[in-house]
């Protein structure tokens, strides 16, 4: 049976469509489970991590076994650099141009901090981000630097991985705990901001993303027969569901969430998911849900710069309808942005790689 990955396209869109929440929507006179719901929507960026180590292990899963030899790291940094960063520099232009041109959105160490923000570093080095959901893409660009070595090491022994794995995300947890307790018990504002800045650096959050991996090679392998069971697969599901939520009901305040605890939980939903066969998901499989899928990179990064824009010159976010009419038109700029800047710059990268490339081999063929 042919199984179905499309399943986490829309899962993409709802998890960004979480974080805008968490981030924009009134708290106002609103019921306990639409509060809950909305407070924890920054969990997002965890399932993120987590989807991206899935998705690069399904992406280069050509090179596994015999053919790891040819999986070119250079390449690999090149195709994931012209995926992220055209429209990320694209969102941290928008905002500088708000900032010094229209009205001051950030303090006076914007101009200092442009350059790490535009080498996509920041977040190695301090806490937050100019353009804040940009911190994430940040915390990706040291996944992506990991990636072809990690990928490599699992395709020597996938055991030694799969443990190497559990353990450092067993560290990162307590380290985790630890740095938030710290940060609550720390009252000198210099060790507070150390603090914070070392507490979910992108270090210690690479565990979930290489739980990802061990997902997506778990995916490819196929040999799990617990999940050859569409039942099994629905009761996984909501047993996942049910978990992250009592999860972030309980455990709010032990920075043990925060720091990638559902990764094992995630990992579960997500071979649970794309368990189905094309039959059974084809609802998924629409080019609406594709579509959303596509661009919610782009609604989650240009988030922030939209919001600016959309509250200075349009209306003022204090209601649900308002939140709504944002959410539109963000999701109607992610939409263009796909087209006129993501696409075309990906594609113009790619060719120009592609082509220098064919230019090497040609002249090392005549120097032969």
């Amino acid at each position: 049976m042919k199984r179905n990955t499309n399943t986490l396209y829309i899962l993409r869109f709802v998890a960004a469509i979480m974080v805008i929440m968490y981030h924009y929507a009134p708290r106002r006179h609103i019921s306990f489970f639409t509060s809950f719901f909305i407070s924890n929507g920054g969990e997002a960026t965890n399932f993120f991590f987590f989807i991206s180590g899935f998705v690069m292990i399904i992406a280069n899963s050509k090179f596994m076994k015999n053919d790891i030899q040819y999986f070119s790291k250079n390449e690999f940094y090149i195709k994931r650099f012209a995926r992220i960063y055209p429209l990320y520099i694209t969102a941290l232009l928008a905002l500088a141009v708000f900032h010094f041109f229209i009205q001051p959105i950030d303090t006076g160490t914007v101009k200092y901090r442009l350059p790490f923000e535009a080498l996509c570093i920041q977040r190695w080095l301090y806490k937050g981000s100019f353009n804040y959901p940009g911190w994430t893409i940040s915390a990706e660009f040291l996944f992506y630097l990991i990636f072809p070595y990690a990928f490599v090491f699992m395709e020597k022994n996938v055991r030694r991985f799969n443990l190497a794995v559990f353990v450092y995300y067993i560290i990162t947890l307590v380290i985790g705990v630890f740095l938030s307790f710290l940060a609550h018990k720390t009252s000198n504002v210099k060790g507070v901001g150390i603090v914070n800045t070392i507490y979910l650096h992108p270090v210690f959050l690479t565990s979930v993303f290489l739980f990802g991996m061990v997902c997506g090679r778990n995916y490819v392998d196929n040999k799990t027969a617990f999940f050859y069971n569409k039942w099994n697969n629905r009761i996984c599901i909501v047993l996942s569901i049910v978990t992250i939520f009592i999860a972030k009901y309980y455990l709010v305040g032990f920075g043990l969430v925060q720091s990638g605890l559902l990764a094992p939980v995630y990992y579960m939903l997500v071979t649970s998911i794309t368990s189905f066969g094309n039959q059974e998901t084809r609802l998924f499989n629409s080019r609406v849900f594709l579509f959303l899928g596509d661009i919610s990179y782009g609604i989650y990064i240009l988030q922030y710069p939209v919001y600016v824009f959309f509250t200075h010159y349009i209306l003022t976010i204090n209601s649900g309808l308002s939140l709504f009419y944002y959410m539109l038109f963000l999701i109607s700029v992610g939409g263009l942005a796909y087209f006129s800047i993501e696409k075309p710059a990906k594609t113009l990268i790619l060719s120009l790689y592609n082509k220098r490339k064919f230019n090497s081999v040609i002249l090392a063929d005549k120097m032969v």
